[in-house]
């Protein structure tokens, strides 16, 4: 083996030479990719950015690596105790509760489960379990002297529900974590939670500037009750979900890590760091096909470790559909125990450090970000914002993006607008959205919810697989038609709807013809003559515009090809089937 081998420079310009090359006329400006952030990802990172060579993550440690805090979901005090006893035997390290059928706990219940931790450590975020437990956590402070997360995010959970914070409830709010802090002092009881925000579209950047807003808010309102700046942050919890965009997402804490020491200098109060949990995205899971969760949930939790969190809850795989399955509760619980000791996560200060990528969108986010907040502290702070609806229209505006480029499936949702099981789960009732309060609410998405929602209406109607099927008129050889024929197919599989190949036109209300252009141009024509007076007919294929002009006078509805808003598409065959349907059942 040689030693001491010398490899030949490259500089960036003959990289790119090379990969436009390769790339067969397109430029290399098409390998650069938008996001939702404002950001363009660039294919090849060579510096990293202006920086003084420390980033916070480094040196910012409360604990090291993070708690694996598992919610537990059930239906009493009774059978959360049991939950909560199985994960802590089982690799959890918080007692962690995120749905109790909101019922009432006793004292002797709070005793038991407590008394699962020679030390407590807890982690609620939950509104109900938090007022429930408060009177009774301050009575037991000499015999369970507890630690962790204690609290709920009133700002944003009552701008969910589109309602501000009243002053009533500020002052009993305020007169509440007083007491806290003096029988349960290791408590965080001040809690932020930017997932309101997230669950309603919201980007990294918007995500980042809402929780330096409401730190602000925060901070601002206890200073003035006579709160010292260095006790509030001790007590703050910020709480983010992360999101499908792996690097996107491991840089969306690191810059909340920079941008909260620049905050916090603001205050000249030194560099106080403060606690950061993480969960996984409430926007990004799907009823249909719910195994995939599984990928998304660990590629969240994933990020998020290497963005270095305090707190982890990963959600598991099929709560969409009712409460989770005691497998999804074991792999959501066994996808961290993965991740801390088998990935050897645990313990590492800043892992994704000194990549030029992630320090470039971290730093990108961080600028970004402060900029947005500013300009809600411009208009008042955070609430004054709300009242406005300047929050949830900016959110709004990336939400109806992230909707369209659903329905275009540009964002691909696997197993539910691209690669979709023909069985489908029967969906259940899902949330409301919010009417109208006081202010415009923060309303609940999920990036399926278009594609659900058709679902659904088809069987509540009883209509998805027992609807007339469409033909697929196929023209020439396998090999020509079938790329379209699989497009077409993959598409009527969304929404579970019947289908069958042919040659011809058919009887059925929708014909779609699948084939190549050079095939079109020799038999559409002729085709067309032999379409019925009810029927719709659609070809496959991004077809010119002169020969679209043409068919159209003979006949044809439309093309369907990628880029088109699918959704729209599928409601426009729907409807002549719900009719044919109609018509038979009133024979």
């Amino acid at each position: 083996m040689q030693e001491n081998v010398q490899f030949e420079r490259y500089s960036v310009s003959q990289w790119q030479q090379l990969v436009e090359s390769t790339l067969k006329g397109r430029s290399l400006k098409d390998l650069q990719t938008e996001t939702y952030e404002g950001l363009t990802l660039e294919p090849l990172y060579t510096e990293r950015p202006d920086s003084d060579g420390f980033h916070p993550s480094r040196g910012w440690e409360l604990n090291s690596g993070w708690y694996t805090a598992q919610q537990v979901s059930a239906e009493s005090a009774e059978k959360a105790c049991k939950a909560v006893e199985n994960e802590l035997q089982n690799g959890s390290e918080v007692i962690a509760i995120k749905e109790d059928g909101e019922g009432q706990w006793s004292r002797n219940q709070l005793k038991e489960l407590l008394s699962l931790q020679d030390k407590p450590h807890i982690f609620i975020l939950n509104s109900h379990l938090r007022n429930n437990w408060l009177p009774l956590l301050i009575e037991l402070k000499d015999a369970y002297p507890v630690t962790g997360v204690f609290g709920f995010d009133f700002i944003s959970g009552e701008a969910q529900a589109g309602r501000l914070v009243n002053e009533e409830f500020l002052a009993q709010w305020v007169s509440e974590i007083n007491e806290l802090s003096h029988t349960q002092p290791s408590l965080k009881s001040i809690v932020i939670s930017t997932v309101p925000y997230h669950h309603s579209g919201a980007n990294a950047v918007q995500e980042l500037a809402v929780a330096l807003a409401e730190s602000s808010w925060m901070i601002n309102h206890l200073a003035q009750e006579g709160w010292k700046v260095e006790h509030i942050v001790e007590k703050m919890h910020i709480q983010f979900a992360a999101g499908s965009t792996f690097f996107l997402e491991i840089a969306k804490i690191r810059a909340f890590r920079a941008l909260w020491r620049h905050f916090i200098d603001c205050y000249q109060v030194g560099d106080l760091p403060v606690s950061v949990g993480s969960q996984s995205s409430p926007m990004t899971k799907t009823v249909q096909d719910p195994q995939v969760n599984i990928l998304r949930a660990g590629n969240e939790a994933f990020a998020a470790a290497l963005g270095g969190v305090n707190y982890q809850h990963v959600e598991p795989f099929d709560s969409l559909n009712g409460s989770p399955s005691s497998l999804a509760v074991r792999v959501a619980r066994n996808i961290q125990l993965i991740l801390k000791e088998e990935t050897f996560l645990k313990g590492i200060a800043d892992p994704a450090g000194g990549s030029y990528y992630i320090e470039t969108i971290t730093k990108q986010l961080a600028e970004k970000a402060w900029t947005f907040f500013l300009e809600i502290e411009e208009l008042g702070g955070v609430q004054e914002a709300l009242k406005e609806g300047f929050i949830q229209n900016r959110i709004n505006e990336v939400w109806e993006q992230r909707a369209m480029d659903s329905a275009t499936r540009k964002a691909a949702i696997i197993g539910t607008n691209r690669y979709a099981s023909v069985n489908k789960e029967i969906m259940k009732e899902q949330y409301e959205q919010p009417k109208k309060g006081v202010i415009k609410p923060l309303e609940k998405h999920r990036l399926s919810e278009q594609w659900e929602a058709l679902l659904t209406n088809l069987q509540k109607e009883s209509l998805s697989g027992d609807l007339k099927p469409i033909d697929l008129v196929c023209l020439g050889e396998l090999n020509e038609y079938k790329a379209r024929l699989d497009f077409v197919s993959g598409i009527l599989n969304t929404v579970g709807l019947n289908y069958q190949i042919t040659s011809t036109l058919q009887t059925s209300p929708v014909q779609i013809i699948c084939g190549t252009n050079e095939a079109y141009t020799d038999k559409m024509t002729k085709l067309l003559t032999e379409k019925k007076p009810n029927q719709s007919v659609y070809v496959a294929g991004d077809i010119l515009s002169d020969h679209m002009q043409k068919w159209t006078e003979c006949g044809l509805t439309d093309s369907i090809c990628e880029g088109k808003n699918i959704i729209s598409f599928l409601e426009k065959v729907v409807k002549p089937l719900k009719e044919v349907k109609s018509n038979e059942t009133n024979l």
